[in-house]
């Protein structure tokens, strides 16, 4: 076996502990879904003293500062666990008293890492929304020891290909989301807020009908955006939209033109604002000056992280009841998008998926806009909810509380 850091080999003193040791494969990061994942779990493992093995440096500057400080121990582990790599390669390296998390895209396609360090046991972490689950799927799928996915939806997926499947369900940090005091910044505006990566999946094209004739309603409507896509090759399928005829493009940058994108298909330029990127810091303050959210999204593998922080910001909010946003919609804290027609799967890899309709999503806005109160009291239960029902840490205790020993 590879010889590895000191503090790594140290035994346990007193009582067996029921956490095994875990190693974590992928990178740490807080601007993206996995890199939220690996952090908060870190942190829980860290903080129940079994600090984990990282297999990938984290992104240090992508954390925030208290973050980095109660991580600091981890830093440059990677870089000893590379080195082992690379003495053995082109040979995978098998930590037998590890459990190791992999991180794993649509049909259970490993990161690159997870072909090079394997553990004693090892757990596949998934959010799928691709459902085309082929045979050789299912037999990756049975190369782990444990399969954990984050939503009830993806567990009901897999079940139907005789796949067991763990529940984990993310969350948010209520010490970095939370409500905070309007300053003002829109004034005079009743701003509606649309985030997630522009895509089919996401349904932008929904929200930007939507809101298009919400506006001619009421015009000092205002459409502030957090579209930002770093896969802007994932955009194409809105070239199908019925709903938005203007297919995204690309800048010289090979960026993709968002504004654009939203003016072409029927939003006035003086209704739209692009919030460009949001570091952690600046995402509660933006939520805070927010009237409504929107998420009509076609399907989520996951519970959908932006309408979970824009939620646990008190930002009321109209979510679809389809895929992985059951396990967070109610009546009681969001105004519950029902209508949701099927969509066309002629290859079986929509499964679930649902179609938000325009008509109710405008009522939707309506409702947000003339009922005040009762769009608070509803953003109330969701904070609540949030707050002591959906956190991180109770995703990464339901996590580790799973790994096999």
């Amino acid at each position: 076996m590879p010889k590895l850091p000191g503090w790594l080999r140290k035994p346990f003193l007193g009582k067996p502990p029921r956490t095994p040791k875990v190693a974590i494969s992928w990178q740490l990061h807080e601007g993206f879904g996995w890199g939220l994942v690996g952090v908060h779990t870190a942190l829980y493992l860290a903080e129940h003293g079994r600090p984990p093995l990282l297999a990938t440096e984290p992104d240090w500057q992508a954390l925030r500062a208290g973050n980095r400080e109660r991580l600091a121990s981890l830093e440059g582990v990677a870089t000893q666990v590379n080195e082992l790599l690379g003495l053995h390669a082109p040979n995978p390296v098998v930590l037998e008293e590890f459990v190791v998390l992999h991180a794993l895209f649509a049909r259970f396609i490993a990161f690159p890492m997870s072909q090079r360090l394997r553990g004693g046991r090892n757990v596949g972490l998934l959010a799928l929304e691709d459902t085309l689950l082929d045979e050789p799927s299912v037999q990756r799928a049975r190369t782990y020891d444990r399969v954990v996915v984050h939503s009830t939806y993806n567990r009901e997926v897999l079940a139907a290909h005789g796949i067991d499947a763990g529940l984990a369900l993310q969350g948010v940090d209520p010490t970095e989301m939370a409500p905070q005091p309007r300053r003002g910044r829109f004034a005079g505006r009743f701003v509606v807020f649309s985030g997630g990566k522009l895509e089919h999946r996401k349904g932008h094209d929904i929200v930007v009908a939507a809101f298009t004739r919400f506006h001619r309603r009421h015009p000092e409507a205002l459409l502030a955006t957090a579209w930002e896509n770093l896969w802007p090759k994932s955009a194409g399928g809105l070239a199908a939209s019925t709903l938005a005829p203007v297919a995204p493009t690309l800048d010289e940058h090979g960026q993709l033109r968002l504004r654009d994108w939203a003016l072409a298909n029927g939003v006035p330029a003086h209704a739209f604002l692009d919030l460009g990127h949001l570091d952690r810091d600046q995402i509660a303050p933006t939520l805070a000056e927010c009237d409504a959210a929107v998420f009509p999204n076609r399907c989520e593998g996951a519970t959908n992280l932006v309408a979970m922080e824009a939620m646990a910001c008190g930002v009321p909010s109209a979510v679809s009841a389809n895929t992985g946003h059951l396990d967070i919609v109610d009546d009681g804290r969001c105004i519950v998008l029902r209508d949701q027609r099927p969509m066309p799967d002629p290859t079986g890899s929509m499964v679930g998926w649902g179609e938000s309709s325009v008509d109710e999503l405008v009522e939707a806005l309506e409702s947000l806009y003339t009922d005040r109160a009762a769009a608070r009291a509803r953003a109330a239960k969701a904070v609540e909810f949030f707050r002591t029902q959906r956190t991180w840490r109770q995703f990464a205790q339901q996590l580790v509380a799973q790994l096999p020993a």
